[in-house]
């Protein structure tokens, strides 16, 4: 089932092969969890390690992500030290230093060098608006509306032509 194309890149995403790659099914069932600050930051922090001329594995993706999550119980804390260590990399590699991690050093360092106690947990809103709502006109049309309809619509574009209607499966 094709799920959309990369950003990127352009090529199409499929949804059975995600799900028939144990290694790709294990990561997305352990971002999909996570708050999303934690899991974009998360993502995000992965991305570093992957190397300039080729694809990070998801074999890879899903150790580094579970390393990544061992470092602390405090997933606000970590998702502070997240954001931080990408925001540093990403600018370190637009003033030409485009090195890919290797271990994960850089966030311990960025880890202890934050007041624990300090991370404030963002502000979740007290009721959030779904993001597509669906308005009814009121009117619940019938099959054989649409269908007229539908028959009104065909003669239009084939006048003097008959049009059998196409039958439901």
């Amino acid at each position: 089932m094709k799920l959309s194309r990369c950003p990127v890149c352009h090529s199409n995403l499929h949804l059975d092969a995600l799900v028939n790659d144990g290694a790709a099914s294990e990561l997305l069932a352990l971002i999909a969890p996570l708050d999303g600050g934690l899991g974009r930051a998360l993502v995000a922090y992965i991305g570093l390690f992957r190397p300039a001329k080729s694809d990070l594995s998801f074999s890879r993706a899903l150790k580094l992500a579970n390393e990544t999550l061992a470092l602390s119980n405090n997933r606000d804390w970590l998702r502070v030290a997240l954001s931080q260590t990408v925001a540093s990399l990403r600018a370190a590699r637009t003033s030409g230093q485009p090195r890919p991690l290797t271990n994960h050093n850089y966030l311990k360092k960025v880890l202890s060098s934050i007041d624990e106690q300090a991370v404030v947990a963002p502000a979740t809103p007290a009721k959030a608006k779904p993001t597509l709502e669906i308005k009814s006109t009121g009117h619940v049309e019938t099959k054989a509306e649409s269908q007229a309809k539908w028959e009104a619509q065909m003669a239009k574009l084939r006048p003097g032509k008959a049009m059998a209607p196409k039958e439901a499966d």
